[in-house]
């Protein structure tokens, strides 16, 4: 056996947490397990139990793990009554921490007579919540559903990136990993995470709001991404319609020598407005420039002076541009 399956990999990570080999995000996936419901610690319990066991010197003569998986395998498939009984009636042999397959398989005879085989598995197949549970990952991010949110976790989550789909209301509580970007898919927006705490809420138009950290959300049909910080929502009705993103302070925009038609078009999805030009030969200028952190007001007076024009407030969120 060189490859973990689901399950076994469900009960080596219990194995590496009681034997503190677990990693940070590792850890953090536990303990949210074990609050889960107490069967789940009365298992860690269990686990514990058997590793801690003093090993018989003379009487340990080495471990058979095909009998060991066969013998398994015979008490999962028995009734609950005689799965029990088989595994009281069974010497306990004591485990070290070389003999890692020999954990797995120990801690899976335990939490077979614990009734555990139903518990949601670490990465491998498909996951789907309902609204009211609280997700807990495996990489250590925890979803909070709403009563109408609905999330699923893509089959191979964690292997090259971490990639969800959600519904309705949900709050994230991303945990960092490096190289292995969290993506949550919402209708047709995709949201892209490096390690945050936000809100997004879906049914005929999508809300998203960013507590901590940083996102990146992206609609292919609009092109170029929007960046939202702490403080910042974004709105968008229907499917089709564009990103209105308020609040925050926008990731700083930098410009060199470009037209000035793709600086317009950068700032308005960057502080979700709408810039018109009363003369289309202004979007041919070549512009060098660069924002960060100003108001929207103050951005439109530095664009009206690059482009020798007045900013006119057509209405909230609307301005334009006219010659000089």
């Amino acid at each position: 056996m060189s490859h973990l399956q689901p399950d076994e990999a469900l009960y080596s990570l219990l194995c590496k947490y009681l034997l503190n080999e677990a990693e940070a995000p590792e850890r953090a996936w536990v303990d949210a397990w074990r609050k889960d419901q107490p069967a789940n610690e009365a298992a860690l319990d269990a686990i514990r139990r058997l590793l801690e066991a003093p090993l018989p010197r003379d009487t340990f003569a080495g471990i058979s793990t095909n009998s060991s998986w066969d013998r398994l395998h015979a008490t999962i498939t028995a009734a609950p009554a005689q799965a029990a009984e088989a595994f009281t009636d069974a010497p306990v042999v004591p485990l070290r921490r070389r003999n890692t397959w020999w954990m797995a398989a120990a801690a899976i005879g335990i939490v077979a007579v614990a009734g555990f085989w139903g518990l949601k598995q670490l990465g491998g197949d498909k996951q789907s919540f309902t609204g009211g549970e609280t997700a807990a990952l495996h990489d250590g991010s925890r979803i909070e559903l709403a009563g109408n949110g609905k999330l699923t976790v893509d089959a191979g989550f964690g292997k090259q990136e971490r990639r969800v789909r959600v519904s309705g209301k949900a709050s994230f509580d991303v945990a960092p990993s490096a190289g292995k970007p969290f993506v949550v898919e919402a209708g047709g927006t995709e949201i892209k995470v490096l390690g945050t705490r936000f809100t997004v809420e879906l049914d005929t138009s999508l809300f998203i709001r960013v507590e901590s950290g940083k996102i990146q959300v992206t609609d292919p049909a609009l092109g170029k991404p929007v960046i939202m910080t702490p403080g910042m929502t974004l709105r968008r009705q229907g499917t089709d319609g564009g990103f209105n993103v308020t609040g925050g302070t926008p990731e700083p925009l930098v410009f060199e020598d470009v037209p000035f038609s793709i600086v317009l078009e950068t700032v308005q999805q960057a502080y979700g407005v709408k810039i018109s030009v009363a003369d289309p030969a202004m979007l041919d200028k070549r512009i060098t420039t660069r924002f960060s952190g100003e108001t929207i007001g103050e951005v439109m007076e530095a664009l009206g002076f690059m482009v020798s024009a007045s900013v006119d407030s057509v209405k909230t969120g609307e301005y334009k541009l006219q010659p000089l």
